[in-house]
């Protein structure tokens, strides 16, 4: 680190950047009397971009055109959530509809972007540059600050000596002490215990990966580490969106290799969230030598069945006191008729459906009070067997055709909105086969375990109101519902015929798995099946799957992450 470049009381200055994206400081002359000192952090001029990739509905979007209209833009706080609700149980379905169409949204890159006082690497306005506002501020702007912080830091008081309190902040000092070990010296006065939370994060983990020697640590220093966003149209194609991506990656490597201080080697690394695993995937996929490496956060990997359920019966709520759950609901859809035009026309949701390798058999028809399976889908493939039925096909089908196309825009002399959909779903298909189970050589990545607060829907479970008649299955296996809600319920007539025994079905809400609330660890585990293997995966308890960036463990790994990619970078060179 810098030496100690002022003992006196300092004022620090934030780093700004011209047009052309050089850096620089500004500051005001004061008096001879006025002892406190201005204190400019200068970066190093060997830059390693991190472009940081959201998930699902983590950016704002807007109506293309003169309209602009805000088609998607999450609540930042509990005031806004509230409002969000509120307006989400008024919207329409045909609302809905026009406003999630992917043909006719675009990302929106103005929303709300504040930079707090302590932060000294980037001002509201250069945030605003690399892509922050697209973002949703509440779930992802505290880890694009954080980073912000731990990369370029790196240390407690940048320009003081260690004798002035100047240490390793925690989440550098940890890294040379993952197996037990690390320098021998006592600890001076003030600083951290590194092994102490390096103890801890390992058993967080539940890994032990290798430990930094104290080069590599300090050779994280030799480099500047600016953090973008890429916000992306995530109701299109990943396809799409990965190809974005990689334009992404061009402009930035372009913006610095024009600077006259900065020198870039030409490549990034990428953060993910979510979804976003799988457009950075596609991304490195197209792209491997303008990609150092990646980190992935709950990736769901191999899908997630609730994505079915919903197209049934709205987003899942946690019973009469989930009141957050409600609210959520409220916004997303709270039943099939909101879910269903905002998802089936979409190929990004529909790439969230669990592909061929997630663990068959996560749709299942189960007797009341028993744990008999009488249906037991998918045996092999799930675009054949689940995804192409319909409920006119049969009582199960994953959407009710009459739901697409409230709106009445979809229907052409060439085309239905069932075909509209179907097409929809041939993308998400597509991009499945495309992507398999595609790595990074150079990737790491962490997903939840949780087994108390926050189990999910490994499977879906279709349960009986009573019992079936003759014990007969198989007429029930392709047979049409005569009544179904919007909300997961269905009456089959036995035999087909209205005088025939009926029998009730009803979508269980019981989350059977463990996770982080959304992505099952049968989906999550996959992870560790990516072809080359990651080099490490983390698996954590006791964070919300959107929230999962904000939980210390998570930050942890990902910042080992980054670390073990940096050494893989060109040699800094001298300015």
């Amino acid at each position: 680190m810098m030496a100690d470049v002022l003992n006196s009381a300092t004022r620090r200055i934030p780093l700004q950047f011209d047009k052309q994206g050089n850096p620089y400081f500004e500051s005001v002359k004061s008096p001879d009397s006025f002892k406190q000192r201005a204190l400019c952090v200068k970066p190093p001029h060997n830059v390693i971009p991190v472009i940081f990739v959201p998930g699902i509905m983590g950016t704002n979007l807007k109506l293309q055109g003169k309209d602009g209209r805000d088609a998607w833009s999450p609540p930042n706080g509990t005031l806004e959530g509230i409002g969000a609700a509120g307006r989400g149980v008024k919207q329409t379905p045909s609302e809905r509809q026009e406003l999630f169409d992917p043909n006719n949204t675009e990302v929106n890159l103005d929303g709300p972007c504040k930079i707090p006082g302590d932060q000294y690497w980037v001002t509201a306005e250069e945030a605003k540059r690399r892509g922050w506002g697209a973002l949703h501020a509440d779930s992802y702007h505290s880890i694009l600050q954080q980073l912000e912080v731990s990369l370029n830091d790196q240390y407690s008081k940048p320009g003081r000596s260690q004798e002035h309190g100047n240490f390793l902040l925690p989440e550098i000092g940890l890294l040379g002490h993952l197996n037990g070990v690390g320098p021998a010296a006592s600890r001076t006065s003030g600083e951290p215990d590194y092994a102490a939370v390096a103890a801890a994060a390992v058993k967080a983990w539940n890994t032990t990966p290798p430990s930094l020697s104290e080069e590599e640590i300090l050779r994280l220093d030799d480099y500047y580490y600016p953090v973008w966003a890429h916000g992306y149209n995530w109701l299109q194609s990943n396809e799409d969106s990965a190809k974005s991506l990689v334009e992404k990656i061009d402009q930035v490597i372009e913006h610095y290799q024009k600077t006259d201080y900065f020198d870039c080697e030409g490549k990034v690394i990428l953060v993910t969230h979510s979804m976003g695993g799988l457009v950075g995937r596609r991304a490195a996929q197209l792209a491997p030598d303008k990609v150092l490496g990646v980190v992935h956060g709950v990736q769901p990997v191999a899908g997630a069945p609730v994505v079915y359920r919903r197209f049934r019966a709205g987003t899942e709520v946690g019973g009469f006191f989930d009141i957050e759950g409600a609210a959520v609901a409220a916004i997303i859809g709270w039943n099939a008729a909101d879910i269903t035009p905002t998802l089936a026309c979409s190929p990004g949701p529909m790439e969230l459906l669990p592909t061929p390798h997630y663990p068959p058999g996560w749709l299942k028809v189960t007797k009341k009070g028993s744990e008999e399976v009488l249906i037991n889908l998918p045996q092999a493939d799930p675009y054949e067997e689940i995804y192409s039925k319909t409920t006119d096909d049969c009582w199960w089908g994953m959407l009710d055709p009459a739901l697409i196309d409230p709106a009445n825009k979809l229907t052409s002399e060439d085309s239905t909105p069932l075909q509209v959909h179907r097409n929809a779903l041939d993308l998400a298909k597509d991009f499945h086969n495309t992507l398999g189970l595609y790595a990074h050589p150079q990737t790491y990545g962490y997903y939840g375990i949780d087994e108390k607060k926050y189990r999910t829907f490994g499977h879906i479970h279709w349960q009986t109101s009573g019992d079936i008649p003759n014990d007969d299955v198989l007429p029930l296996i392709y047979q049409q519902d005569s009544q179904r809600s919007l909300t997961g319920k269905s009456t089959v007539p036995l035999y087909g015929e209205a005088s025939s025994p009926e029998v009730k079905f009803k979508l269980g809400n019981d989350r059977d798995q463990g996770g982080d609330g959304t992505v099952p660890l049968d989906s999550a585990k996959v992870l560790a099946q990516l072809q080359p293997p990651p080099k490490v995966v983390f698996r954590i308890a006791g964070f919300d799957h959107q929230m999962s960036y904000k939980n210390p463990y998570a930050i942890q790994a990902t910042v080992y992450g980054i670390a073990k990619l940096v050494q893989l970078a060109a040699p800094a060179t001298p300015l």
